[in-house]
């Protein structure tokens, strides 16, 4: 009898323990699926918040930097004296401009937002969102042990001289709250970051390419970036990009996204913010999986995930040049303008006998130049010859003498008509195919800009004596792209080629040879058209020609074509390849000599950047 009742407290003990135990799990059970529902409903808040960021909060930003920005002093915020390279960080000008954009702002964004950053599924719970410019967000403080920096001064240069237009870039940071909330338990999680805007209007030299529309004319081909795609500086059209597998991109990438780009304006709506993906078709940037900094689409096609350093698919449109009174009147002051048609325009780095400099075959050459020279021979066979050394006093050569124009050259070359070859020195006796033989054709203290009316066709080498960077990017076996080596950053020589009504055209294909480029040309500068293509001429006639090899950038109307290839192998059929390297001394500053500039004032683009995020359980 005591046994018996011995073991029945033993087994109504155990069943006491069985379902104690039973019921905690059921409750850490419901504990452990409502916290993975609260952080659901914070994260699809924080998405909510992140689209917000780029979508309302980034137009108000847009319109308070444009009034707020002063256009006439050296720096669009803070107040720094003449000779400062950038606004002192803790200078209180600086941080009070910058406030105050952050607190309107914020003025803004609360009217905007805060009535309307909930979240709330029929699954139950609630999701919200708080967006911090300042210490205050919709009545809210900031939570305790959150600090939000001043802003502050990102890179660009001051605004004087031929730098009136110079673009500048600042960044305001912000917090971003995303709570979820289903019954007593609470999820947070917390965004930090920073709105970078650019602000001026900077030289057209700054990118690696420009597009007006992205075809290679109005109804023309389509242009795919894929992986053969490898540019290392900004990229921008007013239209929009395609994409096929892993194009690179290893500086900031921009598109309008207007669906007819006219002359001055975007002639059609803005419905094309965002990029095409083959296989998939046109994506709104809104509706880009993952992320629109970083889409990625996987079809029957392959995966098609373009490396994107920075994005911003909704700029404001960027209109060309409508013509060159700017590079003609100066042409006319201080520099050479030449009346009619050119038969032909060399430059080249000389020593005082006027002879071109030697290579040496290690990449440099056996003397340094002791003047740039400019031989001009018109159509009528006219040839007249100019020259100028380190002080840019500019002479014209008469019988045997040097005479004294009595100007300061400013660099600019105009030609109010058409150049028929433009080129430098012909390569040195050997291997004609080697670009390694070609004398530089501008010394290394020159700054030079090639300007004409009409067509400019390069027939020849143009080197630096004193190139900034050497070799292009390269993609490697194993998918990573190496970039090429820029260790001469400090190099002042540069040039510029504009056209505003013609194409730049590399000489292919032509009977006469003297009209032809030679095998793997060379091209140091920025080439630049406002209504055509730079290109290769007839790209799709005649055999290879090797590549062509830019270091600078290409401004163009339409896409110009290059070649043509066999789609199988990727073996090249006709024309050049491409071969770029971007010169990163035009986002320093650098540019050629009264080059053409960005028409517009004001915001040029808007790049949000997160720092992380992390999450909290309540």
């Amino acid at each position: 009898m005591l046994y018996a009742l011995l073991m029945m407290v033993v087994v109504v003990g155990v069943g006491a323990l069985m379902f104690a135990r039973t019921v905690a799990e059921i409750r850490h059970s419901g504990d452990d699926a409502a916290i993975v529902q609260t952080l659901l409903l914070a994260r699809g808040a924080a998405n909510m918040g992140g689209q917000s960021l780029q979508g309302v909060v980034r137009d108000e930003l847009h319109e308070i930097v444009e009034a707020r920005s002063s256009t006439v002093g050296r720096w669009s915020f803070g107040n720094d004296g003449a000779g400062v390279n950038s606004p002192t960080p803790n200078n209180n000008d600086l941080v009070n401009d910058l406030r105050a954009v952050a607190q309107e702002l914020q003025s803004a964004v609360d009217a905007i937002l805060c009535s309307n950053t909930t979240v709330t599924p029929s699954s139950g719970g609630t999701g919200r969102f708080t967006v911090y410019f300042t210490e205050t967000a919709c009545g809210e403080p900031l939570p305790a042990g959150i600090t939000l920096p001043a802003g502050r001064f990102v890179k660009g240069n001051p605004r004087s001289g031929v730098d009136a237009n110079a673009e500048q870039t600042y960044a305001i940071p912000f917090v971003m709250m995303a709570e979820g909330s289903l019954g007593q338990y609470r999820r947070n999680v917390v965004l930090q970051g920073e709105y970078r805007f650019t602000v001026g209007r900077g030289s057209f030299a700054k990118y690696a390419l420009f597009t007006n529309v992205h075809r290679t004319s109005r109804n023309g081909d389509e242009v795919w970036f894929t992986e053969d795609t490898l540019f290392d500086g900004p990229v921008h059209t007013n239209e929009f990009f395609r994409f096929y597998r892993n194009p690179w991109f290893g500086g900031k990438v921009t598109s309008a996204g207007c669906r007819n780009p006219g002359d001055t304006a975007c002639d059609g709506a803005f419905d094309r913010q965002g990029a095409e993906f083959y296989g998939e078709g046109f994506i709104r940037r809104e509706d880009m999986r993952p992320s629109e900094s970083n889409p990625r689409y996987t079809n029957r096609f392959g995966t098609h995930a373009p490396a994107l350093a920075e994005v911003d698919w909704r700029v404001n449109f960027i209109a060309l040049p409508t013509n060159n009174q700017d590079q003609a009147a100066a042409a006319q002051a201080s520099g050479i303008y030449i009346g009619g048609h050119v038969s032909t325009l060399q430059l080249y780095a000389g020593n005082a006998n006027g002879d071109p400099l030697v290579p040496d075959g290690n990449g440099g050459y056996t003397t340094s130049a002791a003047y740039q020279y400019i031989v001009v021979t018109q159509q009528n066979g006219t040839t007249r010859r100019y020259r100028f050394g380190p002080d840019l006093i500019l002479y014209e050569r008469q019988g045997s003498n040097w005479i004294n124009t009595g100007k300061t050259f400013n660099g600019v070359i105009f030609v109010n008509g058409r150049v028929d070859r433009f080129t430098g020195p012909a390569r040195q006796p050997g291997n004609s195919n080697d670009p390694r033989r070609a004398p530089p054709a501008l010394a290394r203290f020159a700054q030079v800009t090639v300007a004409a009316n009409n067509d400019i066709r390069i027939t020849g080498d143009l080197k630096y004596e004193d190139p900034p960077c050497t070799g292009v990017p390269t993609r490697l076996a194993n998918g990573n792209v190496e970039p090429a080596t820029c260790d001469n950053l400090d190099a002042v020589n540069v040039l510029g080629v504009y056209t505003q009504n013609g194409s730049i055209r590399i000489g292919n294909n032509n009977s006469d040879g003297t009209l032809n480029a030679p095998r793997d040309v060379t091209i140091h500068g920025v080439l630049m058209t406002g209504r055509q293509r730079v290109e290769v001429e007839d790209y799709d006639e005649g055999s290879p020609r090797g590549a062509v090899n830019l270091l600078g950038g290409i401004i163009e109307y339409y896409y110009g074509a290059f070649g043509t290839f066999n789609p199988n192998n990727g073996s090249q059929i006709s024309g050049y390849d491409r071969r770029f390297k971007y010169d990163e001394r035009m986002s320093m500053g650098i540019e050629p000599p009264y080059f053409p500039t960005v028409t517009q004032d004001g915001v040029q683009d808007v790049v949000l950047f997160s720092f992380g995020q992390r999450e909290q359980v309540y």
